[in-house]
């Protein structure tokens, strides 16, 4: 199993819907996160990817603090293409950095499964996520019980394959300027192609601030715990049709 951790460290200025730009702050952020990730200890290699160009060598005291708790993780930087991710949207980078990495990295190579996460954000159960995953299932969370007309992309776990086979490419989609975004590509990609989802077997418990709004994340344990309870009869996992309502 791999964790592939989405990143831009540097966004250019013609990217839109960011809320937080500078570099050096994204990059503490990043850090962070992925040290965080590093102490909870999952059971899967984790992938951490780039598409400001920005470079590896910043990371190479979370690489030795990898290395020295048994963790895999490896780190990509690539430039991508920033004229389209300010023609489309933000969600363009993201839906590119997740296809370069599987077509780019080593560690990737050979495994079946992935989890995706947004790179700034901290996920406290990551390890118990990782654990009662189970290998054939597509996981998508709705936000909450309250808007359940699309998935949630901040974490988000699926068959390599089945990625490749119907979300790889679904990111050209995003359009943030008319209210498009990469939760309606993917939410559109599972109802076109009737593809099965479960909620994650586990609640996430996410703390960290969107990379758009600048809304912070947080969770309150106990709530948690009943919407785990909540979770083994999919109530998260359910989305109606936006299509058939809209029309």
């Amino acid at each position: 199993m791999v964790i592939i951790i989405t990143a831009a460290i540097a966004p250019k200025s013609s990217v839109k819907q960011l809320f937080l730009r500078d570099p050096k702050e994204r990059l503490d952020q990043y850090i962070s996160a992925l040290e965080h990730m590093i102490d909870k200890r999952p059971d899967a290699k984790l992938v951490f990817c780039d598409n400001s160009g920005f470079g590896i060598e910043a990371f190479e005291d979370v690489k030795r603090k990898a290395l020295d708790n048994n963790m895999e993780l490896e780190v990509l930087s690539f430039t991508g293409d920033s004229e389209k991710a300010a023609q489309h949207g933000k969600g363009y980078g993201e839906g590119e950095i997740v296809k370069y990495a599987l077509e780019n990295s080593k560690f990737i190579a050979g495994e079946d499964y992935m989890i995706k996460v947004t790179g700034r954000l901290k996920v406290d159960n990551i390890a118990a996520i990782v654990r009662h995953v189970k290998r054939n299932r597509v996981y998508f969370n709705v936000p909450n019980i309250h808007r359940t007309d699309i998935f949630d992309t901040r974490i988000y776990a699926m068959p390599i394959d089945v990625f490749k086979d119907y979300f790889m490419d679904y990111y050209q989609k995003v359009d943030d300027e008319s209210g498009y975004y990469l939760e309606h590509a993917y939410t559109d990609a599972i109802l076109e192609n009737h593809i099965k989802t479960s909620n994650f077997p586990k609640y996430p418990r996410i703390i960290g601030s969107s990379g758009s709004g600048g809304t912070r994340y947080e969770y309150t344990e106990w709530k948690c715990k009943i919407r785990d309870v909540l979770s083994l009869w999919n109530v998260y996992g359910r989305v109606r049709n936006r299509k058939n309502e809209d029309t």
